[in-house]
């Protein structure tokens, strides 16, 4: 789906109107550490269907057969709801301690494509990673070594020692590139396919 759609999405379900306390039932209560303002009633069940699937809500209570009671949902502005059947919530609607889904599970195998989009994006963030670090790095051998000219005794000794730190943390570089691609990629809730990041040795 579109992010323009999902986007839309979001907006009907902050329309939805609010839930009460009163609204919850059989012992059900609203999660302690959601904002009242993002728990909604909806009466439209395929709408709900749609912003769970797109991890824009949580269920925590539907009618089941001919009960009487609210259809109540959770929004999650970020996009970061809990995969539906997800043992991160609860029944009543809380997440388990300690275990907040920090990307979507991936659904069986990615397809070819869902890969090639994400090696794509991989890529594509590892040159801007590699532009900012060794960027920074390029730039500071250049002042270390300008620097020398003008140096003797311990100084120079310093500056040479700081020089070959810096060019040791050049070497290493592409390990550190590695982990922060990664770390950018599975923090962006936008892009999907940064399910399927666990699938791949870094």
């Amino acid at each position: 789906m579109a992010q323009s759609d999902r986007e839309r999405l979001l907006e009907r379900a902050l329309a939805l109107p609010q839930a009460a306390e009163s609204d919850f039932f059989g012992g059900r209560r609203p999660p302690s550490d959601a904002d009242p303002t993002l728990l909604k009633r909806i009466n439209d069940t395929s709408l709900r269907t749609k912003l769970i699937e797109t991890r824009i809500a949580e269920g925590l209570q539907s009618p089941k057969g001919p009960q009487k009671i609210a259809s109540i949902v959770r929004i999650y502005p970020a996009f970061d709801a809990p995969p539906r059947g997800s043992s991160a919530a609860s029944t009543n609607g809380r997440r388990a301690p300690g275990r907040p889904p920090a990307s979507p599970a991936p659904r069986g195998l990615p397809s070819v494509e869902e890969m090639e989009r994400l090696i794509a994006r991989i890529r594509e963030v590892e040159r801007t990673v590699e532009h900012e670090l060794g960027t920074q790095l390029d730039d500071r051998i250049v002042m270390l070594k300008r620097t020398l000219v003008d140096l003797d005794g311990p100084d120079l000794e310093r500056v040479y020692r700081e020089l070959g730190e810096v060019l040791d943390s050049k070497r290493a570089l592409a390990s550190q590139i590695r982990h922060e691609t990664f770390k950018r990629i599975e923090s962006d809730t936008t892009f999907e396919g940064r399910a399927y990041l666990r699938l791949l040795r870094r």
